[in-house]
């Protein structure tokens, strides 16, 4: 219970994207170094393989990301190839279907516009400026190239158009807008009581004693796996990356210029009139030409959006359905706006989702891609040409010498590169460079393991390459008590703190269904007694922890208390006192607007999980 309670509380009414607090780095079809025949695939799409490499290079995308996100704070077991496979593989298989089928669409990605947006990105500019070199040094740093990184920009791009196009297809009616506004309505009278977590004294049941009878008791808990202790040599891009020629960079920038131009872009907003089931032919043309005439008077667009468009995720912002270049909208939308002036509104354009009027808010000028991104493109192009090149050349001198010697050391100085030294890992699990299980896997090779010879050299994502040698075998067997007395330690002190609290919750529930009331007994314990009237979901005011507990209550639970952990030092008692049904009609203005897009997005991320599911079981998906 008390680790659960660690683990943190999320608001199911609060997502966050993860992946839009660091870069994005998790790549499909990255360019890779293999010598000798060629790589099994992990999996094939609709006929399209994905590779080991492709796999590997997502895998260490997505570590990257978790490590920048969590630091030192994440356990290095959940960094591991075995635990993050599975999942990064499912994501590049849905990524790959969503591409498939935008390719069939004919849905494609603006280069230029990619380009554009990498010189805008404030992760790569400097006092707000774009930097080409350090642009290069950062995505050199995550192990990748230019050219990879536009290219998974691309697909990105690419992927935002169709999930606007299935998101498009998504239309919140008047009553799930109602029901979902009478659940966020809701209001919950709150009492919860603070119980310090020195209250749990638990010294008493850590003793010298209990530590080792528990280390007794549980021996097997602490065993551990043979583990291995290698030498290493890893040869890289980066050690072979030297400065360009920049004269020969200024003479492909010269003739790449011409042939990089930016799209126009037309900004619109529409209203969108659907045919209910119920709805005759006549009763829904009479609707639709009703709002012909409103806007053929010259009234308000944004007014008559909100009050007539049965696209209720636009309707709110009066219609705004953002940009496109000629590829977002259906062909029937786009032919009509390429018909329009700014300012002007189309006649009823009908598409199978209903009938559009759209008005033209504005437009973007085709503009020509900026000389910095080519020319970091063009010198990052030629730089990692001749790195691969040099490093091809290494990798077969390292494979030559390694082949013919003993240990690693004469093949490191005659490649001017050190023997680094590994940590002990197993089979199953290492940390550092041997997360990696082909490292692994190459370690405990007959081979190297019985045989006592290098192993072969083994490639990595990102452009990397190890060979090793095996220094030391550490049987299996128990941990010494010393290495888990801090774990035992704390252990007993959470059994401890969870046996204490459940006496406690027991406590608390007898007496108030007896008659008493949370504020009586928190005087009678002294304890610090809090409430908060008519919370709603949306409140601030509440610990997060204590607010999701109250809403997860029965609203006729108010004689029990359930337990949270409210900060580093504190736990809660939190006690539901009543339950007010929401009320739709008491969401208003821009509260109810802001609310409705929420609600509008999610239901479209819905029908976008929905429709990658089908593509899934209608697609030809083989995993390996």
């Amino acid at each position: 219970m008390l680790q659960n309670m660690r683990e943190g509380v999320r608001s199911p009414w609060v997502l966050i994207p993860i992946g839009l607090i660091v870069l994005s780095f998790v790549l499909t079809g990255a360019e890779t170094l293999t010598f000798g025949g060629t790589q099994s695939g992990v999996a094939t799409v609709n006929g399209e393989e994905i590779s080991e490499s492709e796999l590997q290079m997502a895998i260490e995308g997505q570590r990257r990301q978790l490590t920048e996100v969590y630091g030192d704070q994440i356990d290095p077991s959940l960094l591991s190839d075995d635990l993050l496979r599975p999942g990064v593989l499912n994501g590049l298989v849905e990524r790959a279907l969503l591409e498939n089928y935008a390719e069939t669409l004919g849905v494609t990605a603006s280069s230029l516009a990619v380009g554009r947006a990498i010189t805008e990105n404030p992760n790569f500019q400097i006092d707000g400026v774009f930097s080409a070199d350090y642009y290069r040094d950062i995505l050199r740093s995550n192990g990748l190239t230019n050219a990879l990184y536009k290219a998974d920009q691309e697909r990105s791009d690419q992927l935002l158009k169709l999930e606007s196009v299935v998101s498009s297809a998504s239309f919140l009616t008047s009553v799930e807008a109602e029901a979902a506004f009478n659940v966020i309505a809701e209001r919950r009278d709150v009492r919860y009581l603070v119980v310090p977590e020195s209250f749990f004294e638990t010294a008493d049941d850590v003793t010298e004693e209990a530590i080792e009878r528990f280390y007794d008791q549980n021996a097997l808990s602490f065993s551990q796996p043979e583990r291995l202790r290698v030498a290493y040599i890893e040869l890289n891009l980066g050690q072979y990356t030297t400065a360009v020629d920049q004269a020969e960079v200024d003479a492909q920038l010269a003739s790449a210029l011409a042939d990089f131009e930016t799209k126009a872009e037309s900004e619109v907003a529409h209203i969108l009139i659907t045919q209910a089931d119920e709805e005759s032919d006549v009763d829904y043309s009479e609707r639709v030409e009703a709002v012909r005439t409103r806007l053929d008077s010259g009234e308000d667009f944004t007014r008559v959006a909100q009050e007539s468009s049965d696209d209720i995720g636009s309707a709110s912002i009066g219609g705004d359905l953002g940009y496109t270049d000629g590829s977002v909208f259906p062909d029937e939308m786009e032919l009509a706006i390429k018909q329009l002036s700014v300012g002007a509104i189309s006649p009823g354009v009908v598409t199978d989702a209903g009938t559009h009027f759209i008005l033209l808010k504005g437009k973007t000028a085709a503009e020509q891609v900026a000389d910095e991104v080519l020319r970091a493109e063009i010198a990052d192009s030629l730089q990692t040409a001749q790195a691969q090149q040099d490093l091809l050349i290494a990798v077969d001198q390292l494979r030559d010498a390694v082949f013919t010697s003993e240990g690693l050391e004469s093949a490191a100085r005659a490649l001017g590169v050190t023997v680094e030294v590994s940590a002990p890992f197993s089979r199953d699990a290492g940390q550092g460079t041997f997360i990696e299980s082909s490292l692994r896997q190459a370690a405990f090779s007959d081979d190297v393991l019985l045989d006592g010879n290098n192993s072969e050299v083994v490639e990595l994502s990102g452009s990397r390459f190890i060979v090793l040698s095996l220094l030391e075998r550490l049987p299996e067997g128990t941990r010494p008590l010393i290495e888990v007395r801090q774990s035992i330690t704390s252990q007993l002190a959470d059994n401890a703190r969870e046996t204490a609290m459940a006496v406690l919750v027991a406590e608390i529930d007898a007496e108030m269904a007896s008659g008493a009331t949370l504020e009586s007994l928190a005087a009678a314990k002294d304890f610090e007694w809090r409430v908060e009237l008519g919370a709603t979901r949306q409140n601030v005011i509440l610990p997060a922890s204590v607010l999701q507990a109250a809403f997860a209550k029965r609203v006729d639970d108010t004689e029990t208390v359930d337990t949270v952990q409210l900060d580093a030092e504190n736990y809660a008692l939190v006690q539901l006192a009543r339950a007010q049904p929401g009320r739709a009609d008491t969401i208003i203005g821009g509260e109810r607007a802001s609310l409705l897009q929420e609600v509008s997005q999610v239901q479209a991320s819905l029908l976008l999980q929905e429709f990658t599911a089908d593509l899934r079981r209608r697609g030809d998906v083989v995993t390996r």
